[in-house]
């Protein structure tokens, strides 16, 4: 099941390869100082040809914004759709077909499809004719790659295009420290699943640090081949939901190597590429040489706040942190007067949670679920509904009311 603003829904295919393992290191910074669609396309076209992209003709492309929840444009939280509306303009002239997905970070009523409206993407999906993919709403792939997050599921709809473009948003990260290329990708892992992969760790003592090494897992599983960073206002102070700062940095970044260009990002906002976890472990990994790096353009100095690190909680601040991060999460719930029997649920979930029982309705093994959400858009009969607690519904009122 799929939104679409137009177009043609894209048919798998093999995804271009990239060749070499160590990714290329050329590193563009252009100036931009607004989101001024003419100015936003000429920078990004400018920062292609610094870094020799080469837009490739007639093929399926998936752009993945930083879609973190429900927000608007304004507050600097997801990527701007000019950026997107100038991406998309680019590969359209050379033929290719668009599809444009992410999954936002927390659940609210809509999910990601109602993201996708309020950050105006879906404004720019149907200027020309592109694909809208909440990732909840599509196939799920287990993927066994990971050194440390393994297994997982991420969405399908990375492996049935040609190319993937990651068009991360310059924020800082409470947990993260910094997001940016590497960080995006973990968006392709749908739903609470997101929540539900952080629970194994977030007891070590060194939770902070250690969680780098399995944003860098997806990021390499997903393999995009051209990263387009959304820098020209980025989010200080806080993130990285809404509740930062806004920040006219005037910039964007691009690169073939999505690390290479977190480490040039770190370096304009003041960060210490190795102080950032995810970026430390790309280099432990051999995905970018920092000395290697060739930069087109000018590095400034803006620098960004550096967070304070994590203090671990413990003893009854530690059930209390764990209580609250799990009512972030929803639990669908099969209402089985409504259910049809039409089997989709049960060939289309992704760990094989949902089975039969002895009277041939459906029921859910929570054992199992990884909270991917997909099953409720899976049932067409809306069967599946998506439950939270009651402190769930004050937490997403709390969202709602303060805009993030």
């Amino acid at each position: 099941m799929r939104i679409h603003a137009g177009g043609k829904q894209p048919s798998p295919g093999s995804r271009l390869r990239r060749g070499p393992r160590r990714p290329a290191m050329k590193v563009a910074v252009e100036p931009c100082g607004s989101y001024n669609p003419e100015k936003v396309h000429a920078a990004v076209e400018t920062a292609l040809r610094a870094i020799g992209f080469n837009v490739p003709a007639g093929k399926r492309v998936l752009l993945k914004p930083n879609i973190i929840g429900q927000n608007t444009p304004d507050q600097a939280a997801t990527t701007h759709p000019a950026l997107i509306d100038a991406v998309c303009r680019i590969f359209i002239e050379r033929g290719c077909s668009i599809s444009i997905g992410d999954s936002s970070a927390f659940y609210q009523g809509g999910c990601t499809a109602e993201a996708l409206r309020t950050t105006g993407i879906a404004d720019v999906a149907k200027k020309f004719g592109a694909t809208l993919l909440p990732f909840e709403m599509t196939d799920l792939r287990k993927i066994s790659s990971g050194k440390y997050l393994n297994p997982f599921y991420a969405t399908e709809a990375v492996f049935e295009h040609d190319l993937v473009v990651n068009l991360p948003k310059l924020k800082v990260h409470r947990l993260a420290r910094y997001t940016g290329a590497i960080k995006n990708m973990y968006g392709c892992i749908p739903g609470g699943a997101k929540q539900l992969y952080h629970k194994p760790y977030q007891h070590r003592p060194d939770y902070q640090e250690f969680w780098g090494k399995p944003l860098v897992d997806v990021y390499e599983a997903v393999e995009p081949r051209l990263s387009i960073m959304d820098a020209i206002i980025g989010l200080d102070r806080d993130g990285p939901a809404a509740n930062g700062d806004p920040r006219f940095t005037g910039l964007v970044l691009a690169s073939t190597s999505g690390p290479a260009l977190d480490v040039v990002a770190c370096r304009i906002i003041g960060f210490d590429p190795s102080r950032v976890p995810a970026v430390r472990e790309a280099i432990e990994r051999g995905l970018v040489s920092p000395e290697l790096i060739v930069i087109h353009g000018n590095v400034p100095s803006i620098p960004y706040l550096f967070l304070p690190d994590l203090e671990p909680k413990q003893w009854l601040l530690r059930r209390i942190d764990d209580y609250i991060f799990d009512q972030f999460i929803v639990t669908p719930e099969v209402e089985r007067g409504a259910c049809k029997q039409c089997d989709e649920c049960i060939e289309r979930c992704a760990p094989k949670a949902i089975r039969y029982d002895a009277e041939k309705l459906p029921v859910i093994d929570y054992a199992t679920c990884i909270r991917c959400y997909c099953c409720e858009s899976y049932c067409k009969y809306g069967a599946i509904r998506l439950r939270g607690s009651g402190v769930n519904l004050i937490m997403r009122a709390v969202r709602s009311i303060m805009k993030l």
